[in-house]
């Protein structure tokens, strides 16, 4: 394709990377429909249950080598696999249509898979999307055995440049060389994907959830990778080219100064310590989070689990994930997000019926009545794993003290039991809310009293208070962090609790955004949780300003009346002080291209 075009998706690994691109087409597996005769049902489940020993042996290997290259938490995404071939809908499912239907393994193999990741696909979730590539490459892995079909081949570069392809498999990921493979783009998966997880262990930019980009680039076409906004550019224009390099100039400057401040205190000028943590969604992620200078974990998302096994997994299970992020973590605290879902979120999984109005229906803590088991496994996991270090408890969706008030009945039984069977626990486990709806701003001097610590989240608190639906491209442009609505909501929520003596963090993606961050140090926030990629970053901002201006200026900023006010007082202050970290989105003349790919 000839002309500059842009694509927007998900930013699966940071990084900016300008080469040629190096298309990889997976080879097709044909499988034709056959009829056995009765004499042979007998030998083709036999033949069957040797190429699932086969695969299963296949799995062991690259879980092996994965342990190796990487480490054993890498490893264990390909447990997924291993159990993938022992579900009863994988395995006896199809021993016994080969029974009933007499007809080929293969067929009715591919089958069976096809339909279980075509109704996950189907949920519209990106989680449930990404298992559905999982049961994909397993169903691949054992008809080329049943087939004696070749290797699809991994994806192999005769020489630098970045590979584009539909989706690759996350033993494909495992062996990519960055020396070779200098940026990934991809139709399929986000940023939870096995394969995203993989490249970011291997340090390779990556963008994913590209629909059919993979169709549209040819290799050797120009392109601009961008991992820290989703992008990715084809054939850019002159104009183009010279801004990326500039930001790539500047971004490797700006990594540089930010290695710098790895072992320095997230403190202001004037001697004001916050808090630097990371969000995390897999605990793999914990190693590159301290790699990045995080002060523990600020949220960690327990949803990763329903990524991972057939059903919420049990306490045990979790406890062992919860413990491993707790030890390596100590003395820094973890702060576990008990199970958030609802909205656009695993809603069916828990059997809730589909909500015209998802978002404002079952979500969060809302669930706890329905599923009083399924978290009280969670608070026993979390507080058993508070015996290896500082753990905190995040209840989402709060709407109200009753809410608070339950769960607080429910840790205390949890004690209880625990106390009982003689295990270790820390009996000051912290519990605190998340801020997110209107009606906790309003009552947050009440929450307060009752609650450990606040977590604002800004993404849904500014959905909420602006009753705009972020996922909506009609109504988008309302969707502003810098609202004065949003500042004086926030700054509402910091006062009270200051004054009851509680802290107040933020973890939602307002935190990573250079000046929604000073605004941020200046409306008093306590704690600051970003991805780990932004951490550094973050920490360069909070440095790079003393508290009593940004005070002054939040002070001004929360008296205008709109958030194009807001931006234009901040723009100058911002681009005299971090000039180094702040980057358009533009391509370099104020205009950026449509997400869908036109070309100029």
């Amino acid at each position: 394709m000839s002309g500059e075009t842009w694509y927007d998706g998900v930013a699966a690994s940071p990084g900016i990377v300008i080469a040629e691109a190096r298309r990889f087409v997976a080879k097709d597996i044909d499988v034709e429909e056959t009829v056995l005769a009765p004499d042979d049902i007998t030998d083709e489940i036999s033949r069957f249950r040797r190429a699932i020993d086969d695969a299963r042996q296949e799995l062991n290997d690259v879980r092996a080598t994965t342990a190796e290259l990487l480490d054993e938490e890498h490893a264990q995404i390909f447990d997924t696999h291993l159990s993938i071939l022992d579900d009863p809908m994988a395995f006896d499912d199809t021993i016994g249509h080969i029974r009933s239907e007499k007809k080929g393994a293969a067929w009715l193999f591919r089958r069976n898979l096809s339909r279980i990741a075509d109704a996950l696909e189907q949920r519209g979730d990106p989680y449930f999307s990404e298992r559905a590539q999982d049961i994909r490459d397993v169903k691949r892995r054992v008809l080329r055995r049943l087939l004696g079909a070749p290797d699809a081949g991994r994806p192999v570069l005769d020489r630098p440049g970045i590979l584009v392809a539909h989706e690759i498999s996350p033993s494909d990921a495992v062996f990519l060389d960055p020396r070779i493979v200098l940026g990934l783009v991809l139709d399929i998966g986000g940023r939870t994907s096995h394969a995203a997880i993989m490249a970011r262990s291997r340090g390779i930019p990556a963008v994913s959830g590209l629909d059919t980009t993979s169709h549209e680039i040819n290799s050797g076409d120009m392109l601009i990778l961008d991992g820290l906004k989703g992008r990715v550019i084809s054939n850019p224009l002159e104009e183009t080219l010279f801004d990326y390099r500039r930001r790539l100039v500047r971004w490797r400057e700006a990594e540089v100064r930010c290695e710098a401040l790895l072992t320095l205190p997230a403190e202001t000028i004037d001697g004001r310590m916050l808090t630097l943590a990371a969000n995390m969604e897999m605990p793999e992620e914990a190693d590159q989070a301290l790699a990045r200078g995080a002060m523990g974990v600020g949220l960690f998302r327990t949803e990763f689990f329903l990524v991972r096994h057939h059903r919420f997994p049990d306490e045990e299970i979790q406890y062992q994930a919860y413990r491993s992020v707790v030890e390596k973590m100590a003395p820094w605290p973890v702060i576990i997000r008990t199970l958030d879902v609802g909205g656009d979120k695993f809603a069916s999984y828990l059997g809730a019926a589909p909500e015209d109005n998802p978002f404002l229906g079952m979500r969060g803590i809302r669930f706890l009545p329905d599923h009083r088991e399924l978290f009280r496994s969670q608070i026993r996991a979390a507080y058993r794993a508070s015996g290896h270090g500082k753990v905190k408890i995040l209840l989402p969706m709060v709407s109200g003290l009753e809410e608070v008030r339950h769960m607080r009945a429910l840790c205390a039984q949890v004690m209880t039991e625990l106390t009982a069977e003689q295990k270790a626990f820390d009996p000051e486990v912290e519990l605190g809310i998340m801020v997110e709806v209107p009606s906790t701003v309003i009552l947050a001097d009440l929450l307060a009293r009752e609650t450990d610590f606040f977590s604002i989240g800004s993404n849904d608190l500014i959905q909420y208070t602006l009753a705009v639906d972020r996922g909506s491209s009609r109504v988008a442009h309302l969707y502003e962090p810098l609202h004065p609505a949003v500042l004086r909501s926030i700054r509402r929520v910091v006062d009270v609790a200051h004054a009851e003596g509680r802290w107040v963090g933020i973890c939602g993606e307002m935190a990573g955004d250079p000046t929604a961050a000073v605004l941020l140090i200046g409306l008093g926030l306590d704690e600051f949780s970003v991805g780990s990629s932004l951490l550094p970053e973050v920490k360069r901002v909070i440095r790079g300003v003393s508290y009593a201006e940004a005070r002054g200026w939040a002070d001004h900023a929360a008296t205008l009346a709109t958030a194009l006010e807001v931006r234009g007082f901040m723009e100058p202050l911002m681009n005299q002080r971090f000039a180094d970290i702040l980057g358009d989105t533009g391509n370099g003349n104020g205009s950026p291209h449509a997400a869908t790919g036109v070309a100029p």
